[in-house]
């Protein structure tokens, strides 16, 4: 195990580069915290494990930046032998891409997703890529709906891959966030709903619960300028 200094919670002789560009020390505490947050309620996960590890594969002067991805290799390297692992490593993703998205909108990083919607919306249509429709819904009803628990349901390998193919973007940053991607398929697919509130909620409730997973196209492009939907079905 790593030993602690008289503070009992920063590493001895690693320091981490802040955004500023400030060093200091190594957060054990952080560490820890984060792992526990991301192991809660899964059985199989040596946490003090995964912080060692990270911490061996650590340098003198790491961006801050980086060490969620180096948490994220020790988590990610353990999923064939504890399946539980790509749950954590999805939340420790989930966590890296909340705050990317959430600093692009102008929100501070706590933010829950269900409070980002209208502001996640109106960024999109100000950027072209989502429809000026969506913003005519009642947000309180659909802000209400989100659950940003369900988050949690994700493997590292699905997460991962709508981060990498299907989350809206803008210059390389991925502004949508995962609820906030269900919420927005489901909106698209109820415009033409007489009650399209309720419609776009009970959507939501089947894509979030992964109940029903809508196809590629119909994800890439519901409520967008050009929602084309159509795909092959089985």
């Amino acid at each position: 195990h790593i030993r602690q200094d008289t503070n009992g919670n920063h590493h001895p002789t690693l320091q981490v580069k802040d955004a500023t560009g400030r060093l200091k020390p190594l957060d054990l505490n952080a560490l820890q915290q984060s792992i526990e947050k991301a192991a809660f309620d899964l059985e199989g996960i040596d946490t003090q494990a995964v912080i060692d590890e990270t911490v061996r594969n650590l340098y003198n002067g790491v961006n801050e930046d980086d060490i969620s991805t180096t948490m994220m290799m020790a988590t990610r390297t353990r999923i064939e032998q504890e399946p539980n692992y790509t749950y954590v490593t999805a939340r420790l993703l989930r966590n890296d891409l909340l705050k990317e998205g959430l600093t692009f909108l102008g929100l501070p990083v706590d933010t829950l997703e269900s409070e980002a919607l209208e502001t996640f919306l109106q960024r999109g249509v100000e950027l072209e890529l989502i429809s000026p429709e969506l913003l005519k819904f009642d947000m309180a009803q659909l802000k209400a709906a989100i659950k940003p628990e369900r988050s949690n349901q994700f493997t590292y390998l699905g997460l991962q891959t709508l981060y990498d193919r299907y989350f809206i973007h803008s210059n390389d940053v991925r502004f949508e966030l995962p609820q906030l991607f269900f919420m927005r398929v489901s909106m698209g697919l109820s415009i033409q709903e007489e009650n399209r509130e309720a419609r776009a909620i009970e959507f939501y409730n089947l894509l979030s619960s992964f109940d029903y997973m809508a196809s590629t196209p119909t994800l890439f492009n519901a409520g967008t300028l050009r929602p084309q939907l159509s795909s092959c079905y089985l």
